[in-house]
């Protein structure tokens, strides 16, 4: 039954009975009078189809909404790793020397959040006791598609060292940077902050030789928040 033939019907029916179908109190009497008994038959099936139709969607797009709230919640508390950080912070320093040695220090650290929010810096200055020092930034960055930290070292006054990672592992971060040489042959270095707390943590560069044994704290300190009066004072 075409359209227009189903149109004509349903007004040929309201000038005989002065009603349209789907104003019969009986919805058994409607079906026949709209579709026949086989139109009964295929309103019915096409009507569990819809439903099962609709049901599927409902049931996907509540899917999709859970599983893009599940994403978000994951993507927040990723970026949200080196939170610990932030802040000001006293640094208790210290370098190893070329005889393993070494040569204490001491400074400050301010890390602040940059790019809207998508690049932590860190401000570190540091001066040792033989009256040397530097002063430098760290910035860190969370990639998304990787699912880590891009991590760039930039020394002021020298060539910047990009290239680092970072992940949380075992409550800690554990930042890998690209291979290097010096006398004692191929190193990897890793920077660790571990022993994090509210006011507190520690950090360890370590290098690890490719064919030689792991050297711990070639560069360490302890950081410890500052206070709002000695921030005040500075």
């Amino acid at each position: 039954m075409t359209s227009g033939v189903f149109i004509a019907s349903l007004l040929a029916y309201k000038g005989r009975a002065g009603r349209y179908p789907w104003q019969l109190k009986s919805k058994s009497k409607m079906c026949r009078v709209l579709f026949g008994v086989d139109g009964v038959y295929q309103l019915n099936r096409r009507v569990s189809v819809y439903k099962t139709f609709i049901i599927a969607t409902l049931t996907a797009g509540f899917s999709a909404t859970a599983s893009a709230a599940d994403n978000a919640t994951e993507k927040i508390s990723a970026t949200a790793q080196y939170d610990f950080i932030l802040g000001d912070w006293d640094i208790e320093a210290a370098t190893m020397q070329q005889d393993r040695s070494l040569l204490e220090g001491s400074g400050v650290m301010s890390v602040y959040a940059i790019h809207d929010g998508q690049t932590l810096q860190a401000d570190l200055q540091v001066q040792f006791v033989n009256e040397t020092g530097f002063i430098g930034s760290t910035m860190r960055t969370y990639d998304a598609c990787n699912e880590n930290w891009a991590v760039s070292w930039v020394p002021a006054g020298a060539q910047a060292n990009a290239g680092g990672t970072a992940v949380w592992q075992d409550d800690r971060m554990v930042e890998t940077w690209p291979s290097a040489k010096d006398q004692f042959g191929e190193y990897r270095t890793t920077l660790t902050l571990f022993d994090i707390t509210e006011n507190r943590f520690v950090v360890s560069m370590d290098h690890h030789y490719v064919d030689g044994p792991t050297i711990e704290g070639v560069w360490r300190y302890v950081a410890t928040r500052r206070d709002e009066a000695d921030i005040a004072q500075d």
